[in-house]
């Protein structure tokens, strides 16, 4: 049994890891900010690229997209959306600099057939980001094979589904559960996170992404 100092010791040289923390040797360039620095600090730094990210929504339209602005509106980037559960607005992401060129969408009612465009969206080099609406939740097998050809391929990948049980378990590298009440902020639970414990809800300032009109006053 290591005694005290022993362990201080082993920390100091990188050996043991502290839940709370991020290791100190993840490399900056596989991660992409969120643009939300309350979210980041709680990320270790933001979404991890080369992994499956699950949002669990309370309902649809509270702000999960909004959540994901900061990421879509960067230069350079091709979305492939599948099954989102209303057309995107157009002028609504011209406002927010998201280029509509850039922006695929896929309606596909047979799971399997949604699946399969986005394992192949992934291993295009045409696309960037996925961003995957499925209203049941993933398969445990559906969710190992995405991140693994997600790794494979260093794409950073969105499940967008309703709240998944307590005990549920899968392969994502990320879980997140977005809730709203009325006109309260936004809150984030991270129900799963790479290097760290699960943290509990905390607000989210995404109204500041919003035209004026639309935020709460």
């Amino acid at each position: 049994m290591a005694f005290p100092a022993q362990v201080e010791a082993l920390v100091k040289q990188g050996l043991v890891w502290q839940g709370q923390q991020a290791p100190l040797h993840r490399s900056p360039s596989n991660v992409l900010t969120t643009g939300w620095p309350e979210l980041d600090q709680r990320l270790g730094g933001g979404w991890l690229q080369g992994c499956v990210h699950e949002l669990q929504l309370q309902q649809q339209f509270i702000g999960e997209l909004t959540l994901l602005l900061p990421l879509l509106s960067q230069p350079n980037i091709t979305t492939l959306w599948i099954n989102p559960p209303a057309t995107p607005y157009a002028p609504g992401l011209i406002y927010q600099d998201i280029a509509l060129l850039q922006q695929v969408i896929v309606q596909e009612p047979d799971n399997k057939l949604a699946l399969w465009a986005a394992e192949q969206a992934v291993q295009s080099k045409a696309v960037d980001l996925v961003l995957f609406w499925h209203t049941t939740g993933l398969s445990a097998a559906a969710v190992r094979r995405l991140q693994q050809a997600a790794e494979a391929a260093q794409k950073t990948v969105f499940i967008v589904t309703a709240i998944q049980p307590e005990d549920d378990a899968r392969a994502y590298a990320m879980r997140l559960r977005l809730t709203k009440i009325a006109a309260a902020p936004l809150q984030v639970e991270v129900l799963k996170r790479r290097y760290g414990w699960p943290l509990p809800p905390f607000p989210c300032a995404i109204e500041s992404r919003l035209p004026r009109r639309r935020r709460v006053l």
